[in-house]
């Protein structure tokens, strides 16, 4: 390989890097992908429903992290938070909700573990569960009523004050109110009421409708993830840039891989050339693909198949028998096929030219002897 191929190579993978890390997204939009976030358009975001109340003309915003608490009248949508709440937000929260707010927390996967002070406030559980299944109301409830939604396997309870499963089974309620002073907070086992995957089945418009009639919605996602890890909610660090080194490392390897290319600087006047020249660019364009041996062996089978039909001779006979055999009739074609056995042995470069005569000479010798009877 010269050094001008080289060199393109290099300019060639440096480019295939700086365009696979331009065109790589940031780990923390691909992390969102896995909240219920109104930025992602995933199985587990809500941004259809982000778009819909947009469509629709109703109010809402997002509170990202440095965003204060939700204004008064907006109702408080606190969606599968994987970052704890500390004391003074959960104050701030039950607070909102005591002056006559509405705040929906939906546990999520962390379920009290994740929010410790928040589920010790609320006196929330979360009951273990898989898949999916069809809800209806347990109770009176503006938001519930005469709606059948579709909800997660998992469940959540209360032992707060006055707390009422509104939906779902009695074993295992979907969704849970627990009153604050003149409002309330909504306990939910988790988001799948809400999310993209299933904002299309059953009641689940006529919830979002329902919410946004209470006035705008706040949707907090200061504590979504953990925002100072967002790489490691994502893709495990490294692991685009692995690729894409490992990238231009296969292409710096193509580059120095053995090509077969021009097997010879072409003659001035290609008039000139002769069928010894391309003769012998073919044998040299063999030896360079690797192909001779295997060629050789190829065209010293065909002989020995034709021998075969021919001469008697088994094509699958040791040297020495099938010398012996073809003697007794050719006796000429003896050390020609000697030679090519001996040669088809040996292998290394020449073969394929050294196989390729004694097969002819061993057919000759035997074209001769018919002539001669």
């Amino acid at each position: 390989m010269n050094r001008a191929a080289l060199v393109l190579a290099g300019l060639l993978g440096a480019a295939l890097l700086v365009f696979a890390v331009v065109a790589t997204p940031p780990p923390s939009d691909a992390a969102l992908a896995r909240f219920p976030s109104t930025g992602s358009t995933g199985g587990a975001g809500v941004g259809a429903a982000a778009r819909w109340l947009a469509a629709t003309g109703r109010p809402f915003r997002r509170l990202a992290p440095g965003d204060g608490d939700p204004a008064a009248g907006e109702t408080w949508l606190l969606l599968a938070p994987a970052a704890p709440l500390d004391e003074r937000e959960v104050a701030a929260l039950i607070e909102r909700a005591s002056a006559g707010g509405l705040v929906v927390w939906a546990l999520g996967p962390g379920g009290e573990a994740g929010q410790p002070a928040l589920a010790r406030r609320l006196g929330a559980h979360r009951l273990p569960g898989g898949g999916e299944r069809t809800v209806g109301p347990l109770a009176p409830h503006p938001l519930f009523d005469g709606l059948s939604l579709l909800a997660g396997g998992a469940g959540v309870t209360s032992d707060a004050p006055g707390a009422s499963p509104v939906l779902g089974e009695a074993d295992r309620p979907a969704a849970v109110a627990v009153p604050q002073g003149r409002g309330e907070v909504l306990l939910l086992a988790g988001a799948e009421l809400l999310d993209n995957r299933h904002i299309g089945e059953g009641a689940a418009l006529s919830l979002w409708v329902r919410l946004s009639a209470r006035g705008p919605l706040a949707f907090d996602e200061r504590h979504l993830r953990r925002w100072g890890a967002a790489s490691r909610a994502g893709a495990p660090p490294g692991t685009a840039l692995g690729l894409q080194v490992g990238l231009v490392v296969l292409l710096l390897a193509a580059a120095l891989w053995p090509r077969l290319g021009a097997v010879r600087p072409p003659p001035r006047e290609a008039a000139g050339r002769t069928t010894r020249d391309y003769l012998a660019s073919l044998a040299e364009l063999y030896r360079r693909s690797g192909a001779e041996e295997e060629l050789a062996a190829a065209t010293w089978g065909r002989l020995r198949r034709r021998l075969e039909l021919q001469a008697g001779v088994g094509a699958a006979l040791p040297a020495e028998e099938a010398a012996r055999r073809l003697g007794l009739r050719s006796p000429a074609a003896v050390e020609p096929l000697r030679r090519g056995e001996a040669a088809l042995l040996r292998g290394g470069a020449g073969i394929l030219l050294e196989v390729s005569r004694a097969a002819a000479d061993v057919e000759a010798a035997r074209r001769w002897r018919g002539r001669g009877r």
